[in-house]
């Protein structure tokens, strides 16, 4: 059977990242591509749209954050470059390409009470 989804993850080494790859090993027609640095840096947004071409996949799934809160108070510049420059970046690659894009949040950030 050949493969039906590409699915591009950022990040390799997060929970969410490797719990993707894992379930997709048990089935043949989703394909999960997992980058992090130094294909895909985001702390560096230039790198972003040549990693989601050259992948081509169906979907992105933005599984990689600047998560450090504490220190993010003295790296302000690093964590917007992460969380915020890159996240728009992933998201106009994504559309260039016609694929989906998906920004994985937690409730310590987003808690979905407010709209």
């Amino acid at each position: 059977m050949a493969i039906a989804v590409k699915v591009l993850v950022t990040g390799t080494h997060g929970q969410l990242a490797q719990s993707l790859k894992e379930r997709s090993a048990l089935t043949n027609d989703v394909e999960v591509v997992c980058l992090g640095r130094p294909d895909l840096d985001l702390e560096k947004p230039e790198t972003v749209a040549k990693a989601v071409q050259r992948v081509a996949p169906d979907v992105v799934v933005n599984a990689a954050a600047y998560t450090a809160v504490d220190q993010a108070e003295d790296e302000p510049d690093v964590a917007y470059a992460i969380n915020v420059t890159a996240v728009g970046c992933l998201a106009a690659a994504s559309k260039a390409i016609g694929a989906p894009f998906i920004q994985i949040s937690t409730d310590y950030v987003y808690d979905g009470c407010k709209v």
